[in-house]
């Protein structure tokens, strides 16, 4: 894909005052062993819209965005991470729970069943310590939100002009 540098660069600069050394297009996720977060556009995934209702039910909360929520939910891994797993008894029970709900996500064919196995996941103490970060951080930095957002929506439009068929 043409431009994928660009766009990781500039989220990239969006993220570094956090900590961030790495920004990659893949799916979400957080790497405590080089700091990095990896990112995805697809959009409107069932994953992501359950993520907003149980960030609405269970904080009170409509962020501006799932990027940018998911965005600052990997930061808050980045600074929860140390808590969440200075118990190997946390870790392991977390790691544990996230195979067997992967797992059973693989069967799953109602929608009752998906957030059901969803919940649970966003549940897990590794999880909702890095979302309650996000919802106290995009809370109290709504603008600066708003702002870095313009920012990486540019990118994106500009990495999507790159690709699209001409």
């Amino acid at each position: 894909m043409r431009g994928i540098k660009a766009l990781n660069k500039a989220i990239q600069t969006e993220v570094k005052m956090f900590g961030i050394e790495d920004i990659r297009m893949a799916d979400w996720g957080y790497y405590s062993n080089d700091y990095s977060i990896e990112y995805t556009l697809f959009e409107n995934r069932i994953e992501d819209e359950l993520f907003l209702d149980f960030v609405k039910e269970r904080f009170n909360y409509k962020p501006l965005n799932n990027f940018m929520l998911s965005l600052f939910h990997e930061i808050g891994h980045h600074y929860t991470y140390d808590e969440a797993t200075e118990s190997d008894v946390i870790y392991d029970f977390c790691q544990a729970e996230k195979d067997r709900i992967e797992e059973e996500m693989q069967t799953a064919t109602s929608n009752r069943k998906i957030k059901k196995l969803e919940y649970e996941y966003f549940n897990l103490p590794d999880e909702i310590v890095a979302t309650a970060w996000a919802v106290e951080y995009m809370r109290e930095h709504e603008e600066e939100i708003k702002i870095m957002w313009e920012h990486i929506l540019k990118a994106i439009h500009k990495f999507y002009e790159k690709n699209l068929d001409k």
